[in-house]
């Protein structure tokens, strides 16, 4: 090789070692995001389920009410206290934010 050549081949070789480097961690990366996804989906059910059972329990705690119950009255006035905000069944409750888009 000349003396003009070999600059330039080790320059040729730096980069396709940098975008060999760069390319195992995007792997890596991905791989990594991949796997958190998938360790959130029993939490997620888990907590989609105890919503359902908390909106059930709301949803007879205001048929009490309605009802004249003073002690569901009582347990829905204490909790407006601890500022715990409970919708009435069938009242639009605000909707959980959309996850973000890939960018």
């Amino acid at each position: 090789m000349s003396r003009r050549g070999l600059p330039i081949a080790l320059l040729a070789v730096a980069v396709l070692l940098q975008l060999a480097f760069q390319t195992v961690q995007l792997v890596r990366e991905s791989q990594l995001i991949a796997t958190i996804d998938r360790n959130q989906d029993g939490p997620l059910q888990e907590a989609t389920r105890l919503r359902q059972a908390t909106d059930s329990l709301v949803g007879d705690l205001y048929q009490l009410v309605q009802g004249g119950d003073v002690a569901a009255k009582q347990v829905v006035d204490e909790m407006a206290k601890q500022n715990i905000v409970l919708h009435a069944p069938g009242a639009a409750s605000p909707a959980p934010p959309a996850p973000e888009a890939p960018k």
